[in-house]
């Protein structure tokens, strides 16, 4: 449901005015913009007839990614769904190779803390996965960090790759407050 003429200015070829028109008209959400069709956009004042097709495509969109719970672009949603599981790959390999490398450290404290590091990203990393469905350039962007903080991590100490899940896990959970 759209709260206000301004936020029916998501879909191109929708301005200012036309959104304030639109939503004058009745079409307070984009679902009843894409059920008005053609013949109903064309009744409301100023509407190019070039864009109709467009706005009611755009508007079938973003009625189902609400309907759905995405609220950004179906394939930046996918973009962003794949760069996550990227991640969470990353980190089971980086956690998988950490093991091997450093066995007898591991028993001791400092391999509590790494395991529970790897707990608290593979976390987070979930949370982004079910709670963190709006794809928002902020998550794109937490996600691009998380990636460059883990790469690389596969060679360093132990002290090294702790620091660098943590980091990962801040700019993770930074993007979900």
């Amino acid at each position: 449901m759209v709260r206000t003429a301004t936020e029916l200015q998501q879909l191109k070829g929708v301005g200012r005015i036309l959104g304030k028109r639109l939503y004058d008209a009745g079409f307070d959400s984009f679902a009843k913009i894409a059920q008005a069709g053609e013949e109903g956009l064309k009744k409301v004042r100023g509407v190019n007839p070039r864009y109709i097709s467009s706005i009611l495509e755009q508007a079938q969109q973003l009625s189902e990614a609400a309907h759905t719970g995405h609220t950004g672009h179906p394939a930046r949603v996918e973009a962003l769904q794949q760069r996550l599981s990227e991640v969470k790959e990353k980190v089971e390999t980086l956690a998988e190779t950490t093991r091997k490398r450093f066995q007898e450290e591991m028993s001791g404290k400092v391999g509590k803390k790494l395991t529970s590091d790897l707990v608290r990203i593979e976390a987070a990393l979930e949370r982004m996965h079910d709670g963190g469905k709006n794809c928002s350039k902020r998550a794109g962007k937490a996600l691009a960090k998380a990636q460059e903080r883990v790469a690389g991590l596969e060679d360093v100490s132990l002290k090294k790759v702790r620091k660098g899940l943590k980091r990962a896990r801040k700019a993770v959970l930074k993007a979900l407050k």
